[in-house]
């Protein structure tokens, strides 16, 4: 989930606060991938699963309550989603532990955050939250995971069927996804380590699909307060179709990851710091470079459950690279992007 990292990244130095919501359910959204030719039947098939996925989660009118399980901590959320003429509006709160929303209406998402002077998190994203990936790159050949379907299990009292999603590499992570029958909507989601351990499980225990929602449902309960950090990505694509952004930074990424959008923040004090967000169509990291202390010089690794973190400091900028992806990544990303002045100033050609 792209806000939760976010927060790692900035932990610290942002007031980011402790976020965790269903948007962990974006990346899946991207999931549209081949296998092997000799399993071409097994393709077809997670390819119309994936298909109808994605249109479940977008689509739908939904509401529910869902437990997202990693390590030795457990959240319990709730969701409400809404799809109308209109667009898209969502609202996500915690139902135990601090008081926390997350609140979509359209491109923009706030996140409001707890604590003796509440906070917001704004962000403007290029498309929707749930970003969408060019199909022809995610059904290539040189796509970086396996699919094939996996049996059924019943998940929240509805019948499901079970997709798995295996890496090509130590790059990335695998996945096993859990979508309803009738509609395809994603109803359980678990991340695997290379080792075939579950790091993270978000499932929902109950869930109404196809209601009618009301504007009041999609109000939030804790009170809006000034915004502390403005994140605004730009729209893309078209130059990253032509091949000169990705270009610039294809020795410093694992293969399969590609450049998907370019932005900068300000944060609460008013520095300004430049975002660069790289994907393979499933997974994601993303990449931070602000101003630090001249004297200011190191660098460390850091993991937080299934996401990692690579800092480094130096020659008076600040590098971070944060990911819910394997800690081989985000060092291999992290040690090429060290010599941060240039990186910002490609990032800029």
């Amino acid at each position: 989930m792209k806000l939760e990292a976010e927060k790692y990244a900035k932990q610290g130095t942002k007031p980011m606060g402790n976020l965790r919501s269903l948007h962990i359910l974006a990346v899946t959204i991207l999931l549209l991938g081949s296998s092997a030719s000799a399993h071409a039947q097994a393709d077809d098939d997670a390819q119309h699963w994936l298909d109808r996925m994605a249109r479940a989660v977008e689509t739908l009118n939904y509401r529910g309550t869902l437990v997202h399980v990693r390590e030795d901590r457990v959240d319990t959320l709730r969701i409400i989603h809404r799809a109308d003429e209109d667009g898209v509006r969502e609202r996500i709160y915690a139902i135990d532990g601090e008081p926390r929303e997350v609140l979509r209406d359209g491109n923009k998402v706030r996140c409001l955050l707890p604590g003796d002077q509440p906070q917001v998190l704004e962000s403007q994203l290029a498309g929707r939250l749930l970003p969408h990936l060019p199909v022809n790159r995610l059904t290539s050949p040189e796509s970086a995971y396996r699919m094939e379907m996996a049996g059924s299990e019943r998940v929240a009292g509805l019948s499901t069927r079970i997709l798995t999603i295996e890496p090509r590499d130590q790059y990335r992570y695998g996945y096993r996804l859990w979508l309803e029958e009738s509609t395809g909507m994603l109803l359980r989601y678990a991340l695997i380590d290379p080792d075939g351990r579950q790091l993270q499980q978000l499932s929902f225990t109950s869930i109404e699909l196809g209601v009618s929602i009301s504007d009041a449902e999609l109000a939030p309960a804790m009170i809006d307060a000034p915004k502390v950090l403005t994140t605004r990505l730009e729209d893309t694509d078209g130059r990253i179709r032509s091949g000169r952004r990705h270009e610039a930074f294809s020795d410093r990424v694992p293969p399969g990851f590609r450049l998907a959008n370019i932005g900068k923040g300000r944060s609460e004090n008013g520095e300004e710091f430049e975002h660069l967000l790289f994907s393979d169509g499933l997974a994601s990291f993303s990449i931070y470079i602000e101003n630090a202390a001249p004297e200011a010089i190191g660098s460390r690794m850091k993991a937080m459950g299934a996401v990692h973190v690579f800092t480094h400091q130096g020659d008076g900028r600040a590098l971070t690279v944060v990911g819910e992806v394997p800690a081989t990544t985000i060092e291999y990303v992290g040690q090429r992007f060290r010599r941060v002045g240039e990186g910002s100033k490609r990032s800029h050609e």
